[in-house]
């Protein structure tokens, strides 16, 4: 596929373009249908009152697109046409009739959850909003298609452009005719008409058919014989091409012909533009008869016209007489019963505000909330909040890069204006495009142009990844617990995506560290996020140089050697001798070099007070905690014990905060079997018999994870505290705590790997494999796939307790 086909292929599949050109097709359908039927209706009326209404309809396809986008939706459309892309490269195309009111979708969907049970992939379904019919095909097919219709409109074009090119050649070899009285007649029925415009007359060299073109400077052709004419075929000639430059003609002619170059595809508008012309021929016609001329001396000269003289082909402009249509055409001209005047000037508005109308009323035909690529017509609840932090993020973005002096990648600047627009799905597709050339993900070819501005690229993305997926009341409750509960002007390290994104976007500003100044202690061994750091935060607080982190490094290194050699590595350090090296790799030990430098961060900041939300613990951090609401506190000083006073605040705190989640039945005093059997009713059956709890939470896994995670935290500390005591009562205390945020943080989340690994470790140190066992064996239940689990399971049925 070349990289043209794979542009539009990637534009049908993420975007509504599919969709808008179907959906302009079916509106161009109904709308010259009507069209045609009103006119059918009125065939015994004046030709020049159908000419309107084929005219006005034809000209309104040409706004329908941007009617479509602008207009207002009905609240209950009669259908809707939508593009989904499923998986691979197919393109899924709707058309739905009397569609229900559509509700926001995610474009991150939902775990759980499948496009493809949605959107049927083919053939009719009934869904509850009325008949669905549904086509798939490949997007490199529509792409095709695309290009069919492209080229279709530009030959259409091009055959308008030699037609004028012809024109011109045609005036270049006529001249004006040498008899005056042409001239005279000219000027005396151009003011019968009240003709404004200055018409030029000229006279053709061959024996062409009479004709008219150009509607700001007209110009009417005759024939060489001209000077053979009667007066009287002279007179009815002259009115009739006269009538065309009254009424404008030429200009209809060439919005019809653009209209017929972008619809080209529905045969109706070929039969509209027909029908035009012959609507014309008829109107001007009524001119000639309204005139004074008789009936049956008009159809003879236009006889003798069309059988005497030649049409030139392929040239812009209107012929009096054409041999196709002249015999319905004399019919009509004979038909003594047949209106003749044009209609009232009162009658003509009517009919263009009654066309007009219609014509928007069709263009409005769509859902209410339609989420197209452009994000959605209805906006979901986090569009301002979002589109307001996409704007500050794209300011922070332009600072960054004027102060780098180096060009960024061309989708940088799209990318953030379509956030702050709303346009979620095209800054997805742009967010996809550059993380296929991030450095700091896997098997992507890094791509320097957007190191500068990498920072805030991400911070968006990892808002609006969580805004789009949570329950609303669960994110907003998440960010603002978590700020509130940390004083101005402290440090904030963010660690999980939650944690990072959602607090950057909901804090008042992220850059300029207000109400606090959040980092990500992942991210610090990356070079290009301590750049990004002391560009941002560097005047106020100490942030690690280069030097800090080569010597972070370096020591780190070292320190690996001597404990290779000791064979004293830590559970998951990924340490390999290689021609004499030593080779570190892995989340393990990028974890340590980030411990290090946040103890850096938080040895030269003694001004701040730290707090943190953990992703991997951090050893040099455990002594310092101490549970903060949803997250902890990094105190200034090693903890020699945490109080009874602030450990019973702790579970006080978190026993209220997950009542109306959970409902109120978990204590010190619920056993282990009691939680799996929860987990197994709620979770697994969704049996909500007697839960007090509330179903959107055990709806939401993307919540059910974050909080889970923050409970595990606070239960690791304990544990660790437990771990660590100095006596068997201050150990019997921890432990009880930590036993009780474990089993807390495993009802909120069964299937969170870390929830059930940390709480199993506490269980088997514990002497207590059983509940370990059932613990594994629930949340195999709820996620049977998971090999990791499995093989903690097999692990536990072999464990023999210590004596």
């Amino acid at each position: 596929m070349n990289s043209w086909t794979a542009v539009v292929t990637h534009a049908l599949q993420h975007s509504q373009l599919a969709a808008g050109f179907a959906d302009a097709f079916l509106k161009s359908f109904v709308i010259l249908i009507v069209a045609g039927g009103v006119c059918l209706c009125w065939r015994r009326g004046a030709a020049s009152a159908r000419h309107l209404v084929w005219f006005l309809a034809v000209a309104g396809l040409l706004f329908l697109p941007g009617l479509s986008r602008l207009l207002p939706a009905w609240p209950r459309p009669l259908w809707a046409v939508g593009t989904h892309a499923d998986s691979g490269n197919e393109l899924t195309l709707t058309l739905e009739f009397v569609p229900a009111k559509a509700t926001t979708a995610s474009l991150h969907p939902t775990p759980g959850s499948s496009p493809a049970a949605t959107i049927p992939s083919l053939g009719a379904a009934q869904g509850a909003g009325g008949q669905r019919l549904a086509t798939q095909v490949h997007a490199s097919w529509a792409a095709g298609i695309l290009a069919v219709w492209l080229s279709g409109a530009v030959i259409i074009l091009l055959s308008v452009a030699v037609g004028r090119l012809r024109l011109r050649a045609l005036r270049r070899a006529a001249q004006p005719p040498a008899n005056a009285e042409w001239f005279a007649l000219l000027r005396l029925l151009g003011d019968q008409l009240r003709v404004r415009r200055r018409v030029t007359l000229l006279q053709s060299a061959d024996d062409v058919i009479p004709a008219t073109w150009g509607w700001w400077q007209p110009v009417i052709l005759l024939p060489a014989e001209t000077d053979e004419w009667s007066p009287e075929r002279r007179r009815v000639v002259l009115l009739h091409e006269l009538a065309h430059v009254k009424r404008w003609d030429c200009l209809t002619q060439m919005i019809t012909r653009l209209a017929c170059a972008v619809y080209w595809f529905n045969p109706l508008v070929w039969v509209a533009a027909r029908r035009l012309c012959i609507e014309r021929e008829r109107a001007c016609d009524d001119w000639v008869l309204n005139g004074g001329c008789k009936a049956s001396d008009y159809a003879a000269h236009l006889v003798e016209i069309a059988r005497t003289f030649r049409r030139v082909p392929q040239v812009a402009a209107i012929a009096m007489a054409r041999s196709s249509n002249l015999e319905t055409r004399i019919a009509s001209i004979v038909d003594a019963s047949r209106a003749r005047r044009a209609p009232s000037a009162l009658l003509a508005a009517l009919c263009c505000v009654g066309v007009l109308a219609f014509v928007a009323a069709v263009a409005a035909q769509k859902p209410e909330a339609n989420p197209p690529a452009r994000a959605a017509n209805a906006k979901p609840w986090f569009d301002a909040r979002l589109r307001a932090f996409f704007t500050a993020k794209a300011r922070q973005a332009h600072h960054l890069a004027d102060l780098d002096k180096k060009p960024v990648a061309p989708e940088v600047w799209p990318y953030f204006e379509a956030g702050a627009r709303g346009d979620w799905e095209t800054a997805t597709n742009l967010w996809v495009a550059m993380r296929q050339r991030a450095h700091q993900y896997k098997g992507t070819t890094a791509d320097d142009t957007l190191d500068t501005v990498w920072g805030p690229i991400l911070e968006t993305d990892l808002a609006w990844e969580q805004f789009a997926n949570w329950k609303e009341k669960y994110v907003l409750a998440y960010g603002n617990d978590i700020i509130k509960s940390i004083p101005p002007g402290s440090i904030y390290f963010g660690g999980t995506d939650p944690g990072r994104g959602v607090i950057t976007a909901m804090s008042e500003s992220h850059a300029e560290g207000k109400p606090f100044f959040t980092i990500t202690q992942n991210a610090l061994a990356d070079s290009t996020y301590l750049d990004y750091l002391r560009a941002m935060y560097g005047p106020t607080i100490y942030t690690p140089t280069a030097e800090d982190s080569s010597k972070c490094f370096n020591e780190f290194m070292i320190d690996v050697q001597r404990r290779f050699t000791l064979k004293k590595l830590k559970p998951g350090e990924d340490v390999r001798m290689k021609d004499g090296q030593i080779h570190v790799s892995g989340q393990v030990a990028i974890m340590s070099i980030n411990g290090v430098l946040t103890k850096i961060i938080f040895d030269r900041n003694l001004d701040r007070e730290f707090y943190v939300e953990e992703s991997f613990p951090l050893d040099w951090m455990y002594p310092y905690l101490s549970p903060n609401g949803l997250i902890m506190k990094v105190n200034r000083q090693p903890l020699p014990r945490l109080s009874d006073e602030l450990v019973q605040r702790d579970h006080e705190y978190w026993s209220r905060y997950l009542r109306p989640m959970l409902g109120d039945w978990l204590n010190y005093d619920t056993s282990v079997a009691e939680v799996a059997a929860f987990a197994e009713k709620v979770y697994l059956k969704h049996d909500l018999g007697g839960f007090t709890g509330d179903p959107q939470f055990v709806e939401d896994m993307w919540a059910q994870k974050a909080f889970s995670k923050l409970r595990t935290s606070i239960a690791g500390n304990y544990s660790w505290r437990s771990t660590n005591a100095t006596t068997p009562d201050e150990k019997e205390r921890m432990t009880k705590e930590a036993d009780f945020a474990f089993r807390q943080a495993f009802a909120l989340c069964p299937t969170s790997p870390e929830a059930l690994f940390r709480y199993v470790n506490l269980l088997v140190t514990s002497n207590r494999a059983d509940d370990a066992r059932l613990l594994a064996g629930t949340s195999l239940k709820l996620d049977p796939q998971n090999a990791v689990v499995k093989a903690l399971l097999e692990n536990l049925k072999n464990f023999t307790p210590k004596k």
